[in-house]
């Protein structure tokens, strides 16, 4: 069944259970957001790439107002309610300023990846550990854990969205461990060069090899 629903592209993606804060400024999306606010409707987010809207993007509500300027400019808190398809972008709306879409709204299957959790944390470590963020994440075992890795492991946007838009938990978190996978060995190399490089110019004492 396909769903009318007002659009605020940005060059992001957000997820399902995820909270974003924006500053809106622009009238049209601030028409939106009052429409939001005293109808207590929805809107949604696409990914903004390369000149155009993503096919796939995040049904949002309006959880929070939590200033409203003189100008009418608004800072507000949003949330991440579940994923969409676009089916066709509509780009003028009658008696509105803003776009909107045509949305198919994707089915949720939270079943969890084979992918032994412990597996899942150890890479997850070992990332952050390379990357030296100082980032710890201990939970490893709440629903949709793709969703709340998926800001959080370095996917590119294009990555992002194609997690978006897959439907099983265990697909999405098999994108995250083969992201991870892919990323870690390169990152140990580019370790192992700088510890090269500063290895340089130094003084080295070698064990004696029995040859």
């Amino acid at each position: 069944m396909k769903t009318l629903l007002p659009l605020f592209p940005l060059e992001l993606v957000v997820f399902p259970g995820e909270h974003l804060r924006l500053h809106v400024f622009e009238p049209r999306y601030k028409q939106l957001i009052t429409e939001c606010r005293d109808q207590k409707s929805a809107f949604g987010i696409p990914a903004y790439i390369n000149g155009g809207v993503a096919e796939y993007g995040t049904e949002m509500s309006l959880e929070e107002i939590s200033v409203t300027y003189e100008n009418g400019e608004m800072d507000i808190l949003t949330k991440g309610r579940r994923a969409f398809h676009l089916e066709r972008f509509v780009r003028d709306v009658p008696g509105k300023l803003y776009s909107a879409g045509e949305v198919t709204f994707l089915e949720n299957m939270e079943i969890h990846s084979p992918t032994p959790k412990d597996a899942l944390s150890q890479r997850f470590r070992r990332l952050h550990e390379l990357l030296d963020t100082g980032y710890v994440r201990d939970d490893f075992a709440g629903p949709n854990l793709s969703f709340q890795l998926g800001q959080e492991v370095g996917l590119t946007l294009y990555q992002k969205v194609k997690l978006l838009s897959l439907e099983r938990e265990s697909e999405r978190e098999a994108l995250i461990v083969q992201h991870m996978d892919d990323v870690i060995p390169k990152l140990e190399a580019v370790g192992e060069t700088k510890r090269r490089i500063q290895g340089n110019g130094h003084f080295h004492r070698f064990p004696t090899l029995e040859l």
